[in-house]
């Protein structure tokens, strides 16, 4: 189903409650929705580049449920980061194909920022594997990635959802997924570990920009995820599931976005 103008969808960071946006890629698959550009933050630079990519969202999901704690983390002497990320990224690199942005089904744009000049940055160019390294190297705990002569960190610190990305590239509405939701008014989450410490801090320190960066949206969708630990691997089906739910729920808005039924 296509909509009358460009339309664009803009998936926000979270870690690993980006799982979310899987159960929702799912969904708009099924239902037929297709997007004219995609624009992803941290984890949703990464699911945005897998759809953009035509990955098998299915096959994804096995792979997600599958998946132990711990068995993509190679950790670093902590000079820039308590995680080099190479395996990551090379997970990244096999699940895209190794390819290029111009190589893409759809337009992707991944968002990341450049801590020694405090600037944001659109990557659409070269291996997007590199551009998906780059927005997910939350500071601290990521080494950051030289890209193109530029440090770059988690592009959550200045967008943690990229929906002005998608206005400035010509996207006349836009879709936004935002996978801090909570159903409780006070948010709670329990802290265990400096894993969750990290993400904690992140989430709370984007609070403001995340608000005002959904503002600019034309539909937001929200999993119900935020209650959940966004450093658990073990949550993946239950992200996967909100995600869908979340999804389905927002069904009547999106065919109103898309310009009829499917």
């Amino acid at each position: 189903m296509t909509g009358k103008g460009k339309i664009g969808l803009a998936l926000g960071a979270g870690a690993t409650r980006g799982l979310a946006h899987l159960g929702v890629l799912q969904v708009l698959n099924e239902y037929g929705f297709h997007f004219n550009c995609v624009a992803g933050t941290s984890a949703g630079a990464l699911f945005g580049a897998l759809y953009a990519a035509g990955s098998d969202l299915n096959l994804l999901e096995k792979l997600a449920r599958e998946l132990k704690e711990g068995q993509l983390l190679d950790l670093a002497v902590p000079r820039w980061g308590l995680i080099r990320g190479d395996r990551i990224e090379a997970l990244v690199r096999t699940l895209t194909r190794g390819l290029t942005f111009t190589e893409l089904k759809v337009p992707l744009y991944v968002v990341a920022v450049d801590v020694e000049n405090g600037e944001l940055v659109v990557l659409e160019r070269g291996r997007v594997a590199d551009a998906v390294r780059a927005s997910i190297a939350m500071p601290g705990l990521f080494v950051p990635k030289r890209l193109d002569g530029r440090l770059l960190v988690d592009g959550a610190v200045l967008a943690p959802v990229p929906v002005e990305v998608l206005r400035q590239r010509g996207a006349d509405k836009v879709v936004a997924v935002d996978v801090h939701y909570s159903v409780t008014e006070q948010e709670k989450v329990q802290v265990n570990n400096l894993f969750e410490l990290f993400f904690r801090s992140q989430a709370l320190t984007g609070r403001a920009v995340c608000c005002q960066a959904l503002a600019q949206a034309d539909l937001v969708i929200r999993p119900a995820v935020g209650h959940l630990s966004p450093a658990r691997l073990l949550n993946a089906g239950e992200y996967i599931e909100q995600g869908r739910k979340a999804a389905l729920a927002a069904l009547p808005q999106l065919k109103t976005i898309f310009g009829g039924g499917s």
